[in-house]
């Protein structure tokens, strides 16, 4: 297939005539209502949680989210196959407003892991669905420059979400009660310009051929790893039989789960073939340690400068655009690039090379770093981020036949959300563990403590 660091000119299925704006638009504003959720949890995390008196388990309301959008990422880009993208996409958004009322209307944090839960796989869908219909829609070689635009959807996100008023003046439900309005314009965008947008699916299908055993494989394994990282150190000690049993389930169930996806479903959840390609592998792995890192930096970010540097809700939201910023505006930025010169592989290099600098920057951070050492640090690790975000994702579809690009762009999402959730369970229970082996084991060292506000709570610091 040529230079497969290269996207060429050849690769266009047909002369580039026109843009897609007006299919974009409405794809547009259904991705918004899954950025605008994460970035609103992510600075309301402590809030909440000190509401159901689970600080010490706030990480939960992230992980649960991106648990189940983890797992059902590779049963919606089949469904995509089989159903068409357009049922898919109204499916998506349906269950992640069903899931953004109950949690919404939760009672008790258990309530609310588990509503976070069920948006997530309204999250999943609306995640993947949108991905693979831009790959349907744009050529190989202008598709970068799209998914740049729809992944700067964020910035607006990451603006919108923590300067909204509605935690701080009347409730953090309300962060979730404004997604029913937001997903009804999403589906009315959606239904003006349907008939634009594309729906490939095959023939003579039924639920019968999607392979629930491999999704039911997955999820057990990722489930296992999941809580043994979880508990690890912090319910359990990492010795105790109950971790070291997960970790074996888990870790065990995933040569399970390769051998049966390669012989029993006729069109298995993850289609195995695809890995004969040098870069749908090296972008899968590549994305599962950029996001295991970026992650849960985006995530407990916010609680730091909450918890650390005494700032309110709002302000720790908005202290995390120079993360965002920089991300949204690089990965716009690769994207003009590659159309204009076709390269992909540098943009890979400089952005790793960049995002690593960032990264171990951010470890020297601490309660007496300057504010702004503690930007740049952010800055540059967006930077990084953003020159990775959607470069792994055009590396991949590169390769493969066009029956496969909707599997192919489902792993590669796939790939960054199994590497945010492994690393937000991970850091959360390294958090944790300092804070009990350093701070709860040695009062005599520990800082005094005071109250500290947050919002409509109370937590001791």
């Amino acid at each position: 297939m040529g230079n497969p660091c290269r996207i060429h000119q050849a690769c266009l299925a047909r002369p580039y005539r026109r843009t897609y704006a007006d299919h974009l638009c409405s794809l547009a504003v259904g991705g918004f209502l899954a950025a605008l959720d994460q970035t609103i949890v992510s600075t309301s995390m402590p809030t909440i949680a000190s509401e159901f008196n689970s600080l010490d388990e706030q990480s939960w309301i992230a992980t649960a989210y991106l648990l189940t959008s983890t797992v059902f990422q590779p049963f919606f880009g089949r469904a995509c196959d089989f159903f068409g993208c357009k049922l898919m996409l109204f499916i998506a958004i349906g269950i992640f407003e069903f899931g953004s009322l109950m949690t919404a209307t939760a009672q008790d944090f258990i309530w609310l892991c588990c509503a976070r839960a069920v948006a997530g796989i309204g999250g999943a869908g609306l995640m993947v669905v949108i991905m693979v219909m831009i790959s349907q829609m744009v050529p190989l070689r202008e598709r970068g420059r799209y998914m740049g635009a729809m992944y700067a959807r964020l910035a607006l996100a990451n603006v919108l979400g923590p300067v909204r008023v509605f935690t701080s003046k009347a409730s953090w439900r309300w962060c979730f009660y404004i997604n029913l309005p937001i997903g009804g314009i999403a589906v009315a965008f959606i239904l003006l310009l349907i008939h634009k947008l594309p729906d490939r699916k095959r023939a003579h299908v039924s639920l019968a051929d999607i392979d629930f055993g491999g999704v039911v494989l997955l999820s057990l394994s990722v489930v296992a790893i999941l809580l043994a990282l979880s508990w690890g150190g912090t319910v359990y000690p990492w010795s105790s039989r109950q971790v070291i049993a997960l970790l074996a389930v888990g870790g065990a169930l995933v040569p399970v789960f390769v051998l049966y996806e390669r012989h029993v479903p006729k069109e298995p959840v993850i289609p195995l073939g695809m890995f004969r390609h040098r870069n749908v592998v090296t972008s899968t792995v590549n994305y599962f340690f950029t996001n295991m890192a970026v992650y849960g930096l985006a995530i407990y970010v916010p609680t730091y400068f909450q918890l650390v540097k005494h700032d309110s809700q709002i302000v720790s939201g908005l202290e995390l655009l120079p993360f965002i910023l920089p991300l949204s505006a690089a990965s716009v930025l690769v994207g003009f690039l590659v159309v204009r010169t076709g390269w992909v592989r540098p943009f890979l290099w400089a952005g790793g090379a960049v995002n690593l600098l960032g990264v171990g920057l951010c470890i020297l951070i601490n309660a007496t770093t300057p504010r702004g050492a503690e930007y740049v640090a952010l800055l540059i690790a967006g930077a990084g981020m953003g020159f990775v975000y959607q470069t792994n994702t055009l590396s991949a579809q590169s390769q493969v036949a066009r029956g496969e690009l909707a599997s192919v762009t489902t792993m590669t999402m796939w790939s960054k959300s199994l590497g945010g959730i492994v690393g937000i369970a991970a850091q959360g229970s390294i958090l944790q563990n300092v804070m009990r082996s350093r701070v709860l084991a040695n009062p005599v060292s520990a800082p005094v403590r005071r109250p500290v506000r947050i919002e409509n709570d109370i937590v001791l610091t």
